[in-house]
């Protein structure tokens, strides 16, 4: 009888044992599970802070009375992600990349990045480009390219200007943005123009055309085809007689 009750209490044990076993694996596997919850929440979260905060910094550069000494500061702000400076003459050019690589090396986000190029001429800023790319293909992955030029002391460029490209309707190509504004431009022109979907850059699957990166310039009106949502000193006389779409 003793040794009944002796192989009960080794297997009771083992079956205690068992399931403390499961019991921790499973609270290890629960704590795994949220601290790569809250890794992905917190890398999205800085990518997308962090990425508003650039652009909104390039978009306050024309709203200050010395956008030069504006630049200057940009340059050293952003130091960080500065890969390039050239200076040729009266020329200096100074190229930033952010990117979302806390996200793409993982393969939580496709890989998206934000190139600035800062140029100043005669110690004056001259003109700021940004492109906004999702490499979603190997080639022609869709990129939206903005370029501002700081003109209003100018005489050889209509500082009013806004042109964007492709324009009108059901045009092409889907892949390619280019959006031109003069310093002097409206400022719903602006608004539009910097009107980036941040979302791009922490999607699983990336953004597939010019319409997702900025969709305040441009609605998808089909496979491979954009229609322009705002006029660009580029429309001809037919499109400018046509609705803009929804």
């Amino acid at each position: 009888m003793a040794a009944t009750n002796f192989g009960h209490s080794i297997t009771s044990k083992g079956v205690y044992l068992d399931r403390m076993s499961r019991q921790k694996t499973l609270v290890a596997l629960c704590a795994a599970a949220i601290a790569f919850s809250s890794f992905v929440a917190i890398s999205r979260f800085s990518v997308l802070d962090q990425a508003k905060e650039l652009i909104a910094d390039i978009q306050s550069l024309d709203k200050g009375p010395d956008p030069a000494t504006a630049a200057v500061s940009f340059t050293k702000k952003y130091q960080r992600y500065l890969v390039e400076k050239s200076c040729d003459r009266d020329l200096c050019q100074f190229r930033f990349v952010f990117d979302n690589g806390v996200l793409s090396i993982p393969r939580l986000a496709k890989r998206a990045d934000i190139e600035v190029i800062v140029s100043l001429f005669h110690q004056q800023l001259d003109e700021v480009m940004v492109d906004l790319t999702s490499n979603v293909l190997k080639e022609n992955s869709p990129t939206v390219h903005v370029a501002e030029a700081f003109c209003k002391d100018r005489t050889d460029i209509p500082c009013t200007d806004f042109a964007i490209n492709p324009h009108g309707h059901d045009v092409q190509p889907a892949w390619n943005g280019d959006i031109f504004l003069g310093q002097l431009a409206s400022a719903d022109q602006k608004r539009a123009a910097w009107g980036f979907n941040f979302d791009c850059l922490v999607a699983y699957s990336g953004c597939r055309d010019i319409s997702e990166l900025n969709p305040l310039i441009w609605r998808r009106a089909g496979p491979n085809k954009v229609s322009s949502r705002l006029r660009s000193t580029a429309d001809s006389v037919a499109e400018a007689a046509r609705p803009l779409p929804d």
